[in-house]
């Protein structure tokens, strides 16, 4: 396989999916261990690995018509994680549900000068992708 610069950008969404995979096993793993023995540091451990692992966390809102209400009470419709930037670059976008909480997730790479494009996820890689979002908080 030739090395290019969509095969780099793959590869880097690639490896950040096993990451995310393996922060939410542990973060399963502290949440069965609590069950057991009541170890929330475990839990507060693995809460803390998750959100240091993210450049930044954003949210924006959907399309409006000019001179519609726009405020302070408008809700967020979408969220992004950045993961990593420049080429290549990776991130998680997805919708937010009425509560503000991720209901879709898609793991997406680019490199200079192409765009956004979806790395395909089994069933399975999807959920822990979803889990990974709904560990941050996406209101004010």
């Amino acid at each position: 396989m030739t090395a290019t610069p969509d095969n780099d950008a793959r590869d880097n969404a690639t490896a950040w999916l096993a990451t995310i995979r393996e922060l939410v096993a542990n973060l399963q793993a502290a949440y069965d261990a609590d069950a057991r023995d009541g170890a929330q540091d475990a839990i507060d451990a693995a809460q803390t690995a998750i959100h240091e692992a993210p450049l930044s966390v954003e949210v924006r809102s959907g399309w409006y018509q000019p001179g519609a209400a726009f405020g302070p009470d408008t809700a967020p419709e979408e969220y992004r994680i950045l993961l990593t930037w420049g080429g290549p670059a990776a991130q998680i976008a997805g919708n937010l549900d009425a509560y503000g909480q991720p209901d879709t997730a898609r793991l997406e790479y680019q490199d200079w000068g192409t765009p956004w494009t979806a790395r395909p996820l089994t069933d399975e890689e999807r959920e822990d992708v979803l889990t990974f979002a709904q560990a941050f908080y996406y209101g004010e």
